[in-house]
């Protein structure tokens, strides 16, 4: 019997590998680099790139310890995973079901195969309301950048919210944002120097200048 949620719980694994399988091809039509066909993967040939078993020729006929060897280094290379980011609606059955299968599949290896953390984020609203096609309140992000602009766009998801707390889109903070990058580009061309200021010359420093310096130096210190 096979749970039904074993594969989208484990399957974070595959990828390690599924560039020398497939080659880039996602419906497995095309055979990969390392010229495996899928028949030839079978349980003993899994069984040594995951779980580290000996190399059984009788029971891998059409694939060659050398080629299984590369696929063993990959998977070990970039196992375990550090982060998993899904949906906070997951956290109950993929997610929890996760940590289980990989406590059941690499019983023997845990700490160096379970995954090291998640994220989860929760929902995306538009104008404080659920996003649905039905409805009508749906947006993709081509369209609001067609809208609002790749700035205003980046302003109003960074104030959407963040964590679990269902995030919201709003329109009136994207537009009010293309008003106050208008008023900033205004601003910035009316105090610029008309003429070409050359810095390579000893220039005296104003104290809002300084006042600025002493801000970015703060903020790298904090950052670093």
């Amino acid at each position: 019997m096979v749970e039904s949620l074993s594969d989208s719980t484990i399957y974070m694994s595959y990828y390690t590998v599924c560039h020398l399988l497939q080659g880039g091809v996602i419906d497995g039509s095309k055979v990969g680099p390392l010229g495996i066909k899928p028949q030839d993967m079978t349980m003993a040939a899994w069984d040594y790139v995951f779980l580290g078993k000996d190399y059984n020729a009788a029971e891998c006929p059409n694939v060659t310890e050398d080629k299984l060897k590369i696929m063993r280094n990959e998977f070990e290379y970039w196992y375990p995973m550090d982060l998993r980011v899904s949906g906070k609606d997951l956290i109950r059955n993929h997610l929890t079901m996760s940590l289980y299968n990989h406590a059941a599949i690499w019983k023997d290896n845990q700490q160096q195969r379970m995954t090291q953390s998640y994220f989860c984020n929760g929902y995306l609203n538009l104008n404080n309301a659920k996003m649905s096609k039905s409805t009508g309140n749906f947006m993709t992000l081509r369209q609001c950048i067609d809208k609002y602009g790749c700035d205003a766009t980046r302003f109003a998801l960074a104030d959407a919210g963040d964590l679990l707390d269902d995030a919201n889109f709003d329109d009136k903070v994207a537009n009010a944002t293309i008003l106050k990058l208008t008023t900033l580009e205004e601003w910035i061309q009316k105090y610029t120097p008309k003429k070409a200021v050359d810095w390579s010359v000893n220039t005296e420093v104003t104290l809002w200048e300084k006042i600025v310096d002493n801000e970015l130096n703060r903020v790298i210190k904090l950052v670093n």
